[in-house]
């Protein structure tokens, strides 16, 4: 045989990956899975924050607020800080992706794995946004390690979130043409059981896999068009301010409508890319004196670090913003949006001035756990049973019926210290 076949029905040629030999199709399909109902958002900024100047020097919960975090004060009882967490990967601004996914490698981030199992409750199974471009930055990954791209411009977002009935008929009469390519191939697949080896038997499963996944996805896209989307009281801005140097903007308006995402019950899990590249900020009408990337290799010079602390305060700004929006919006049950929410902020890079991995800046904050302190995690005495990064999400999932009992190298949780 050529390695490379199709399955072939007498409408449509399904092509398949390359192989050695081919494998028999498994079109059964996976049953929805139920959980509580919660959301979680995940928000990671790419070059990450000056930490002497984001974790408090104190540890427990009389801290003093430190100065990146300053904008957060009033919500001090709302989240909790985390020092010396991360999941002992690979360093290197390539590597920065282990922020969600926990190892070097590309493989299924913390997001996509809630997603798979609550995604099926609301119409978006996830979304993941940034502001403009990302650049060189990546935050979520389904099962086979393949990047999903992000949304950079508030009106394609907006529009994604509330489309018109226009949009919709034109949608529906799209997927009114698409049946399941892999039902109209099953005998032929069949027939191929006897050209088998073991690697193939891999490789198919992880392509036809896909394809039932993208079919899935189709499927659930027309379900939903015939649910009304909701109307909200939301003026979008003249022009999307999607340049570098606006990014900051952008991000405001961003949280916006994140927060109208969960309200109207659009989605129940977000994840958003604050990126960081070479714009040179303007704030308080000052312009900065070097680029936002430039600042981040500050080479300890007191006066690139400031300007950083600057650019990084503006987005805890941005960010306290959004968690006041969740506190004030209510669900369907008459709760804070922020007390059913798991909010994780932070980034995978924990020093950018040395592409440093470690000890990485995070905090959670809502979804009903216990907050109000800083917890240090004491690395000199590190043991076995030292937590880390990987161990929280665990709790988060766990606590979102998410049954998972391994993250990467994380076996454990961190249920002591924030239930």
């Amino acid at each position: 045989m050529k390695r490379r076949h199709f399955l072939r029905s007498s409408s449509l040629a399904l092509s398949l990956p390359l192989l050695e030999s081919v494998r028999p199709l498994r079109a059964e399909g996976v049953a929805a899975a139920t959980a509580p109902v919660r959301r979680l958002v995940t928000v990671g900024t790419y070059l990450g924050f000056h930490t002497p100047s984001w974790f408090p020097k104190a540890s427990g919960r009389d801290y003093e607020m430190s100065p990146v975090l300053a904008p957060l004060e009033d919500l001090r009882e709302e989240f909790s800080i985390f020092s010396g967490l991360d999941h002992r990967a690979p360093n290197g601004h390539k590597n920065w992706s282990n922020f969600l996914t926990g190892k070097g490698t590309p493989g299924v981030s913390f997001d996509q794995i809630v997603a798979k199992q609550i995604g099926d409750q609301s119409r978006f199974e996830s979304l993941q946004v940034t502001c403009g471009s990302p650049g060189n930055g990546q935050m979520s990954y389904t099962k086979e390690g393949i990047a999903l791209p992000a949304i950079g411009r508030p009106s394609v977002l907006y529009g994604k979130l509330f489309s018109s009935d226009t949009d919709k008929a034109r949608m529906d009469y799209i997927l009114e043409s698409n049946g399941s390519a892999l039902d109209l191939v099953l005998d032929e697949a069949k027939a191929l059981k006897k050209t088998v080896s073991a690697r193939d038997a891999e490789k198919l499963d992880e392509y036809f896999s896909s394809v039932r996944d993208v079919e899935k996805k189709v499927q659930k896209q027309r379900k939903w068009l015939g649910v009304p989307t909701a109307k909200v009281d939301f003026t979008l801005p003249d022009y999307d301010p999607v340049a570098p140097d606006l990014s900051l903007e952008c991000e405001g308006i961003m949280y916006e409508l994140m927060a109208l995402a969960l309200e109207t019950d659009s989605t129940r899990v977000i994840s958003m890319l604050v990126p960081g590249q070479g714009q040179v900020f303007t704030i308080d009408g000052e312009k900065l004196s070097a680029g936002y990337h430039g600042l981040s290799h500050h080479g300890n010079d007191k006066n690139k670090i400031a300007e950083f602390n600057r650019v990084g305060t503006e987005h805890v700004t941005r960010f306290g913003e959004f968690l006041r929006r969740l506190n004030e919006k209510k669900d369907a049950e008459g709760r804070a949006i922020l007390d059913s929410t798991a909010v994780l902020y932070g980034s995978g890079m924990g020093n950018a001035n040395t592409h440093d991995n470690s000890r990485l800046p995070i905090l959670l904050a809502g979804g009903g756990f216990r907050h109000g302190v800083h917890h240090a995690i004491d690395r000199k005495k590190e043991t076995s049973a030292t937590p880390l990064l990987g161990d929280l999400y665990l709790s988060i999932m766990q606590s979102m019926g998410v049954e998972e009992e391994r993250f990467v190298k994380a076996t454990r949780n961190m249920n002591d210290f924030i239930l």
